[in-house]
């Protein structure tokens, strides 16, 4: 069977700005709520590969994909395009990505202080097909603060993802998509 994923919104709801907190506030927030997330996993459905940023930071520092927070006002795909857009520089029309899977993500520790606050996200996943120029300028624009520049974006079979030792995530991931 498959997912039934819909957003409902109320006649008369506004849109409300979303705010920055400071690195105290967000760690007190994360001990009161699940984060949601949109993440973006690039793909190529003929070659049967995936595309991973090699992250600079925790959560999940090493070979991961592409993504980040929702805000309040955001839907699924419009948080998918805007973190793929801050994090490659893409703009990627909404109707090219696919939600795949919903997943749950507890972490034990993160970037900023105090770093033993783990945090807990459900993250939207979805998969897009990118152009080889598209994959060229993603891989040149990764955000430096978040990505090891120099690796770019980096070709992955299941075989890679199995010698890589990779996020368990990762390679769940990667058989929903390519099964068998």
């Amino acid at each position: 069977m498959d997912i039934l994923v819909r957003s409902y919104t109320d006649d008369g709801y506004q849109s409300y700005p979303s705010i920055r907190l400071s690195d105290e506030e967000y760690a007190k927030s994360l001990q009161c709520f699940v984060i949601a997330c949109a993440d973006i996993l690039p793909i190529n459905l003929e070659k049967k590969t995936i595309y991973l940023a090699s992250r600079n930071i925790k959560p999940k520092k090493g070979w991961w994909w592409i993504g980040g927070r929702m805000m309040p006002h955001d839907l699924p795909k419009d948080a998918a395009a805007r973190n793929l857009k801050r994090e490659t520089n893409l703009e990627i029309p909404q109707n090219r990505f696919k939600l795949v899977a919903v997943l749950d993500h507890r972490c034990k520790d993160r970037e900023q202080q105090p770093q033993d606050i783990g945090y807990h996200a459900m993250a939207y996943t979805f998969t897009v097909e990118l152009t080889d120029a598209e994959t060229a300028s993603a891989s040149e624009n990764l955000d430096k603060d978040e990505y090891k520049q120099r690796k770019g974006l980096s070709v992955f079979n299941r075989e890679r993802l199995v010698n890589e030792k990779v996020d368990p995530a990762i390679l769940d991931l990667y058989d929903h998509i390519f099964p068998g």
